[in-house]
């Protein structure tokens, strides 16, 4: 199910709501957890019930881990546990561990690993593709997490209720954030989201309509023009081949934080608070700031379980650099199953060994190492976007070797809206020879748009200033009469494939 769509916003989400705050008046919060809990399955399985079976499995194994790694002190959630030996417990962190990468192997790598297996061997394997269950990667990410808690003796043994709750909240389950359980699960027992709060249920709204209208009139207004082109990349010249890496750029970041905010903005409606995703990334002046900034919870994921169990910056520079690139090369290869992200991964590694190397190298002035900074990520996302290596190379060439033929006003004339038909038309009738003008105008008012929001201050400091202002609802509830009328042009998020 999408954030962005009719059914979600008139019929789910309110149904939830109601059911969530009017089982909180009973005297068992239990009724409400399973009922927000059975939502979520809703909400995961209604595009493919098969997928709710892997989650279900997903959320059964890994439960299973936890009451079999017995703990005292923090492990322990009343009653009298046994202890578990130390060789027990290395056990079945082993098992956790394999059993929910050997899930992410299967369903996202196994094709990935048998055309590999034939290119290098020289093999003839086929095998039917498999189906990419949606979030996959999160949910593993997020019950990995938990596991390793569970045996460092940071997480307690859940309810299975709280657990599975904690797991499947709809908000968070497709995309992200990647939550940790310290974060949501105590949430549930806290009196004070067992009933509505006005000021955080309108703070959560806004949040939900701000990222909705950077999903739907931003970033799928930028998709026109990039999918359209990178279908036609043998058409481009330099210039329109920047523009299209840069407005994919800006698509990306819009359409994931977008998402972001809408899940936050969800669960704020609930009375709950899930971690920041983006803090205005592109504001930073190099690619380690920039990483503290983009996708935040997946960069403390990889930092908590990878970068510093591999010791770090503690043990020497090389010994740094070397786990910076074995983080991204990760990184890479848990966006997708390809070489183009792996090739994505170790490029915005290499920059930041770069910068970990030659650490006082910079140019003087911020907006020269902003510039920088963005182009950098931008050129590594050619990787990102491409289906493959040859179509990145291909995009590359254009991008550096093929010279400016005049491509842009063409490029430009993919931007045909709802919005500029009435224009268009009246153009097309009257004074035909300004069309390519206005095309113009449009990609130059849609990029200064996005820079402006790039810049500028992030959605939470928005609500905060201006949101509760009568200028702000007013702003609030033109972006979403304009959202809902657009509606009818849903498209998927972009992270969805990850």
């Amino acid at each position: 199910m999408l954030f962005n769509s009719v059914f979600f916003i008139t019929w789910f989400l309110p149904l939830a709501l109601l059911g969530w705050y009017l089982l909180q008046r009973l005297e068992n919060p239990g009724f409400a957890k399973a009922f927000l809990t059975g939502m979520s399955f809703w909400f995961y399985g209604y595009y493919n019930a098969n997928y709710l079976w892997i989650l279900l499995c997903s959320l059964v194994f890994n439960y299973g881990v936890s009451a079999l790694m017995r703990r005292d002190g923090t492990g322990k959630t009343g009653g009298s546990e046994k202890a578990g030996t130390g060789k027990l417990r290395k056990l079945l962190l082993a098992a956790g561990i394999s059993g929910n990468l050997g899930l992410l192997f299967y369903f996202k790598y196994f094709n990935f690993f048998i055309d590999n297996c034939n290119f290098i061997f020289h093999t003839d394997i086929r095998i039917e593709k498999i189906a990419l269950p949606l979030g996959i990667s999160f949910f593993t990410f997020q019950q990995l997490s938990f596991v390793v808690e569970r045996y460092r003796g940071n997480a307690p043994h859940y309810s299975a209720l709280d657990y599975s709750f904690f797991i499947s909240f709809f908000p968070q389950l497709v995309a992200g954030p990647i939550v940790l359980h310290s974060e949501l699960v105590p949430q549930l027992a806290e009196r004070k989201n067992r009933k509505i709060s006005p000021g955080f249920f309108y703070d959560g709204l806004t949040l939900f309509i701000l990222g909705l209208a950077k999903k739907v009139l931003l970033a799928d207004a930028l998709a026109v023009l990039v999918n359209s082109e990178f279908e036609n990349i043998h058409a481009l010249d330099s210039p329109s081949a920047w523009l299209v890496i840069c407005w994919f750029t800006m698509e990306l970041y819009f359409d994931f934080s977008g998402y972001s905010d809408m899940a936050r903005g969800i669960a704020g409606m609930f009375g709950f608070e899930l971690p920041v995703n983006f803090d205005s990334p592109f504001k930073a002046t190099s690619m380690r700031e920039f990483w503290k900034r983009w996708h935040m919870t997946l960069t403390r994921f990889l930092t908590q379980y990878i970068y510093i169990p591999l010791g770090g910056s503690r043990k020497g520079r090389a010994r740094q650099c070397i786990n910076v690139m074995l983080v991204f090369f990760v990184s890479g290869l848990w966006h997708g199953a390809s070489w183009t992200f792996v090739i994505w991964g170790l490029i915005n590694g290499l920059a930041q060994v770069f910068e970990i190397v030659f650490p006082r190298l910079r140019l003087p002035g911020k907006w020269i190492n902003r510039i920088i900074t963005f182009v950098i990520y931008a050129v590594s996302l050619v990787f990102f976007r491409s289906d493959t290596l040859e179509q990145a190379l291909l995009f590359l060439s254009k991008m550096f070797t093929a010279g400016n033929r005049g491509m842009l006003l063409g490029v430009c004339n993919m931007l045909q809206y709802t919005e500029n038909y009435a224009i268009l038309k009246l153009l097309d009738l009257r004074s035909p020879q300004f069309i390519n003008l206005f095309f113009l105008s449009c990609m130059c008012l849609i990029s200064a748009l996005c820079v402006r929001f790039l810049y500028g201050p992030t959605a939470e400091q928005w609500i905060k200033d201006k949101g509760h202002t009568l200028r702000g609802s007013l702003i609030l509830a033109t972006l979403f009469v304009w959202v809902f009328i657009s509606l009818s042009q849903v498209s998927v998020f972009l992270y969805f494939n990850f």
